[in-house]
């Protein structure tokens, strides 16, 4: 049985929200990093409207024969919409960006752990 069967595809939904905390980790580090930069603007990403997007399906290639090869949705050249914030880079947004970004992805972490544990769980006390 297909892991992703198993939790009624909650573990895929949280794998893909993972890869987008992280790529939106990256662009918020980038910010920083050029915080000095002259002409620089903050980029970043909505987060929900991306997610939901890939959830739907938008955006993925259709297989048109069985041994076409598959693409990931979540493939890090896809196209994000960044939005281009036209404003200098303020440290202290971006700080708060991040800790949330973090917050938020250590939330899913624990989630998807909590799901295996319980898993774990069950098999240990099924045989007893």
């Amino acid at each position: 049985m297909p892991i992703n069967k198993l939790f009624d595809g909650n573990i895929e939904t949280m794998r893909q929200a993972l890869t987008l905390r992280q790529e939106r980790q990256g662009l918020i580090q980038s910010n920083v990093a050029n915080l000095e930069t002259p002409g620089y603007t903050g980029q970043d990403f909505n987060f929900a409207k991306v997610m939901q997007s890939v959830m739907s399906g938008q955006g993925e290639l259709a297989r048109t024969h069985k041994g076409h090869i598959q693409l990931d949705a979540m493939a890090p050249g896809k196209n994000r919409e960044l939005v281009n914030e036209n404003r200098p880079v303020d440290l202290d947004q971006e700080m708060v960006k991040m800790a949330e970004n973090q917050l938020m992805f250590q939330t899913i972490a624990k989630t998807i752990g909590k799901k295996f544990d319980s898993l774990r769980y069950a098999i240990d006390e099924g045989g007893k």
